[in-house]
């Protein structure tokens, strides 16, 4: 599944928050853990927290990058329909407003299009 945002320039550091934030430790277990193999340092084990963003494929293009005259950018996402459930209400509270129909099928050509062509552009590099 693929779903197109259109971000104003505002909100874009918000966003960008949202896909970009590491991995971070959500609570302890009740585990312990060697810290330094053979240094009989201990710790308790942590459960992560993962971003699934950075599970997806996730393009963040500046409108002028694909020929849209606008200040705003556009952030394209392959997931699961699962990863949108979960996820896609971060976004819209956040400040992004998907786009469907027929310009949100432009913005997704356009974004393609210009990876296909970044693609070509290293592959003739490096042939």
């Amino acid at each position: 599944m693929i779903c197109i945002y259109e971000i104003p320039k505002e909100k874009l550091q918000e966003i960008k928050k949202i896909i970009e934030t590491p991995d971070q430790p959500a609570e302890e277990l009740d585990i312990e853990i060697e810290k330094e193999a053979g240094k009989g340092v201990f710790e308790k084990a942590k459960k992560w927290k993962e971003n699934e963003f950075k599970k997806q494929e996730v393009l963040l293009r500046e409108a002028k990058t694909i020929g849209i005259e606008t200040d705003s950018s556009f952030l394209y996402i392959k997931g699961s329909e699962e990863f949108f459930k979960k996820n896609e209400s971060l976004l819209i509270k956040a400040g992004a407003k998907k786009l469907e129909g027929k310009k949100g099928e432009e913005i997704r050509k356009k974004i393609e299009e210009e990876e296909t062509n970044i693609s070509s552009g290293v592959g003739f590099i490096f042939s």
